[in-house]
């Protein structure tokens, strides 16, 4: 073949070539580990929780944000040429789901299911004003400059701010919704949930209306749930808490943050000892920025045993009343071949309400139902102050 036929067959073929090395197919996998130290496994208050949680299985999404203790996994596949079609993922015994997940795409909701979490809130409370008091950092006494103050007055619908507003970190959003253009598990006809010794070390294979056939690829212990956070704490919100956790196996780094109610003032407080950081951060995060913010002692290092809640953060709002969220940062990893991608986080997440160790009276009960309240509050201080 003549040089200058030649190099036209070699430039027609390229495209093609560029093409069939695009990525076809992208899955994404959240694993999370969620405990609440001092929760009894099957009391009464332990029933009571179950109830809190709806009792239902959990659902795809969760794994951002668990609930109940137990192990979490949220898989979401993107087929580019076929976008929302059903998929099948053979998994490994370890994992206890049988051979295989089935990968659907979400049903669809009506109009009259989403309604904003802040406006409900807002709604529910009506007009008044609301007090929002801010601390960080570990250690005997708070900081120069602490607490900073937040006020929030809401009247006919208006919202009026005054005081020193904290922004929230910008948190990269990497999270796949319930997006029809993915096939998702869990979904309603999952009929397992993730058991506590579940293991998804082993190897995943991924089929499905024009996927790559070479769609299999191996998790190892780092691509695998994490361990427990253990978190305990001493004293108590009058007198300072100090909060002590064992070394979770592959943590990178890890952050907490307390809500409390002193009247009818919110006190938040998280560990960081660069400034405000708020409860966005008990989420995954990009190994990179786990790095950069450990280098800025936004999060604490992988190091980090132990972490003193000054006297005065708590000290108004009684005992025992502290609701305190802690995360283990682990991987964060992509496994790349020509024509599909996988991603995977790991964390390990903890939920400590003080009044749970021990007896578990009719106060700890009251104590534990308290959350829903605060997660409430906290939603409509995200839509408020987290634009």
């Amino acid at each position: 073949m003549p040089a200058p036929a030649l190099a036209l067959a070699l430039a027609a073929a390229l495209p093609t070539t560029a093409s069939a090395q695009a990525t076809q197919a992208e899955l994404y996998i959240d694993v999370a580990t969620h405990t609440m130290p001092g929760m009894p496994g099957m009391g009464a208050l332990g029933r009571m929780a179950g109830a809190m949680g709806a009792g239902a299985a959990p659902g795809y999404g969760m794994a951002r944000h668990p609930g109940m203790p137990g192990k979490y996994l949220d898989v979401a596949l993107h087929n580019q040429r076929r976008p929302g079609t059903p998929a099948r993922q053979a998994v490994p015994k370890g994992l206890r789901l049988g051979e295989r997940i089935d990968l659907l795409p979400p049903a669809s909701k009506s109009g009259n299911d989403a309604t904003p979490a802040a406006n409900d809130a807002l709604g529910q409370h009506g007009d008044g004003s609301f007090r929002i008091r801010y601390y960080w950092g570990c250690g005997e006494q708070v900081r120069a400059g602490q607490p900073a103050e937040f006020t929030v007055t809401v009247r006919n619908g208006k919202v009026v701010q005054s005081g020193r507003a904290m922004t929230p970190r910008q948190v990269p959003q990497h999270a796949v919704g319930q997006d029809p253009r993915y096939a998702l598990w869990p979904n309603p006809s999952a009929r397992k949930t993730v058991a506590g010794n579940a293991s998804l070390a082993g190897t995943h294979t991924v089929t499905g209306e024009q996927l790559p056939a070479s769609l299999q690829f191996e998790l190892g212990r780092d691509h695998d749930f994490m361990p427990e956070l253990k978190l305990k704490s001493e004293g108590d919100a009058g007198q300072g808490m100090t909060l002590r956790w064992d070394g979770v196996d592959g943590a990178r780094a890890y952050f907490i943050h307390g809500t409390a109610m002193d009247g009818e003032t919110i006190v938040m407080w998280s560990s960081s000892e660069d400034g405000y950081a708020g409860q966005e951060l008990i989420d995954f995060l990009p190994e990179s920025l786990v790095a950069q913010w450990t280098g800025k002692r936004t999060l604490m290092g992988a190091d980090a045993r132990s972490c003193r809640i000054p006297r005065e953060v708590f000290a108004g709002t009684g005992k025992g009343t502290p609701m305190l969220q802690m995360v283990a940062y682990g991987n964060d990893r992509t496994i790349a071949q020509p024509g599909w991608s996988v991603r995977v986080r790991t964390k390990s997440t903890a939920m400590l309400m003080s009044g749970l160790g021990g007896a578990a009276t009719q106060e700890a009960g009251r104590e534990a139902a308290k959350p829903a309240a605060k997660d409430a509050a906290k939603s409509v201080l995200r839509g408020l102050i987290g634009r």
